[in-house]
């Protein structure tokens, strides 16, 4: 009787773990989401500039009638081009957001603890050294192709 109430503890666990990271991947693919929804709705107009010149003459100009329509014509393919963008717009983030859920969820299954152990992070911390002094220090004492005048 123990056994079994032990492995339904067990279960409980694991049910909890699964139960948060999957939490965790909706979270983070819905903010991902949001947010790319958020730079499609807010792409600045084309041509859109905030320097003005203050107080310019005025410019007076003759529009033909053959300039109307082919500036009316103009427009009508410049708004289905941004209806067509913002389609596409949309599908990218639609697809952002997926390719994020899977990236979070591929993380959720990798064994970190084993990953980061005492000796991993010694290694990694003597690779960012040794990246450190070749890219600021050996340039001081050596002619190297990556030196502070090459740049």
């Amino acid at each position: 009787m123990e056994k079994i109430k032990d492995k339904i503890e067990e279960g409980k666990g694991k049910a909890r773990k699964k139960v948060i990271k999957a939490a965790a991947i909706l979270i983070s693919a819905g903010l991902l989401t949001a947010g790319a929804l958020a730079l499609v709705d807010n792409i600045p107009e084309q041509g859109h500039s905030q320097n003005t010149i203050q107080g310019p003459e005025p410019v007076v100009l003759e529009i033909d009638e053959e300039d109307m329509a082919a500036s009316s014509e103009g427009e009508e393919e410049e708004e289905q081009e941004e209806k067509k963008r913002g389609f596409f717009g949309y599908l990218k983030a639609a697809l952002y957001g997926m390719l994020t859920a899977a990236g979070v969820w591929i993380a959720t299954k990798i064994p970190w603890k084993k990953i980061f152990s005492k000796r991993t992070l010694y290694i990694l911390l003597a690779l960012v050294l040794l990246y450190l002094c070749a890219r600021y220090i050996l340039p001081e004492y050596v002619d190297v192709p990556w030196g502070p005048d090459k740049a």
